[in-house]
């Protein structure tokens, strides 16, 4: 039976026991586990049935105190000596360390898995604790259905990407629900409506006006979105993101990756345009942007096939794919290269009023194309959209206001 009471600083054997730790070593292994269980990572500083500050956590051996069979993991070769250290002692709530313990496991719980969980735990903690002030940053989510089918983002895999790139996330939006774009319950998506994209539209402003706000107010300076929606809604998206600071894009990577963010190695691919077509008035002009797929001009609406002159932005030398802008270096290219094309669209076709433009696009390179217009000196895009089912593309909405 036990031979003490359970508390911070003492360990906790298989059958209740209890050995006294020195502080100094206990107050070792709480400081470096955070205060939370190294395996469920629950906090362990406070009594969740009552809400009080108690310390719940149990000191756990990971080579058993005692070579007596029956004592987990305790054959081990480390010295007994040496098996109150704080190197051989991890942080466990009551339920984990019953799993660990149990005979049964011990076979799944050997010494060196539970070191391995142990250092890879303090590891994190030391990591995120380590981020101050400045590594703070607003989260901004834009989720919709895509042609039908939805599009699921969840806070842990949102944080998870945001410490790879040593940031978390500030939530300063979520008490008033707006740091989520909740485009799904919106009806038409899958008719492609007026009515759909008009809705959309209004959502988008409305959810964003706030963000605005405290963007004004200095009271959020860096902004991290993640965004995965129908590709004219991302445009308008950028528009408002010029308004602020500092913004970083995270897309949605493809199976067998991390979820969500630009991958860190891969030589950037570059980006061209070039008139496609003359057309008969020199003042009406369309882009059609190649990069996730080909757009077919044969396909465009017969208003703009037969009078405006037709340019195409692609990638150089490789074929447009979905998975093309993979790196933030790949984003930075098409960027320059969509600006070039802006420049020498107002240097050749003086008189352009709007430009009907013509999206296949992976979303980062959607919003970055929202933010980087000049309201004051380039005109407005009218984006349109395919239909779904269809391969014939529809005007969706326009980045005028």
């Amino acid at each position: 039976m036990g031979n003490g009471t359970p508390s911070a600083t003492r360990a906790v054997g298989p059958r209740g026991e209890t050995r006294a730790v020195p502080e100094a070593v206990a107050r070792h292994v709480w400081v470096r586990a955070g205060g939370r269980c190294t395996i469920c990572n629950r906090y362990l500083m406070e009594d969740s049935a009552t809400g009080q500050e108690v310390p719940i956590g149990q000191l756990a051996h990971i080579v058993g105190w005692s070579t007596a069979p029956g004592s987990p993991r305790g054959d081990h070769d480390l010295p007994v000596e040496e098996r109150n250290s704080a190197e051989n002692l991890m942080l466990l709530c009551h339920d984990q360390h019953r799993v660990i313990d149990h005979k049964s496991l011990w076979e799944v719980f050997d010494v060196d898995t539970l070191r391995a969980m142990k250092r890879d735990h303090e590891e994190r903690i030391r990591r995120l604790t380590g981020l101050g002030h400045d590594n703070r940053t607003t989260v901004l989510r834009v989720v919709g259905n895509i042609h039908g089918r939805p599009v699921e983002l969840t806070s842990s895999s949102v944080t998870t990407a945001l410490l790879a790139k040593n940031r978390f996330p500030d939530w300063i939006l979520r008490g008033a629900d707006e740091f989520e774009i909740d485009l799904r319950a919106i009806p038409g998506e899958s008719a492609s409506s007026p009515a759909y994209w008009a809705a959309a539209r209004s959502h988008l402003e409305d959810r964003l006006r706030h963000l605005c706000t405290q963007v004004r107010k200095e009271s959020v300076n860096h902004v991290s979105v993640f965004a995965l929606a129908r590709i004219p809604v991302l445009v308008l998206l950028g528009t408002y993101l010029d308004k602020m600071l500092q913004v970083d894009l995270y897309p949605k990577r493809r199976e067998g990756k991390p979820v969500w963010g630009f991958d860190e190695l891969g030589e950037p691919t570059r980006f061209t345009s070039h008139l496609l077509r003359p057309g008969n008035d020199p003042a009406r002009v369309a882009v059609v942007c190649s990069i996730s797929g080909s757009v077919d001009i044969d396909r465009l609406p017969s208003d703009v096939r037969d009078t405006h002159s037709i340019y195409e932005l692609r990638p150089d030398s490789v074929l447009p794919t979905p998975e093309l802008i993979n790196t933030q270096a790949t984003l930075d290219r098409f960027s320059q290269a969509r600006r070039t094309l802006l420049s020498t669209i107002e240097v050749d076709h003086p008189g352009v009023t709007a430009i009907p433009i013509f999206p296949a696009l992976p979303p980062p390179a959607a919003i970055t194309i929202g933010r980087h217009l000049l309201h004051a000196a380039h005109p407005p895009l009218h984006i349109y959209d395919r239909m779904p089912g269809s391969p014939d593309y529809i005007f969706a909405t326009s980045t005028e206001f």
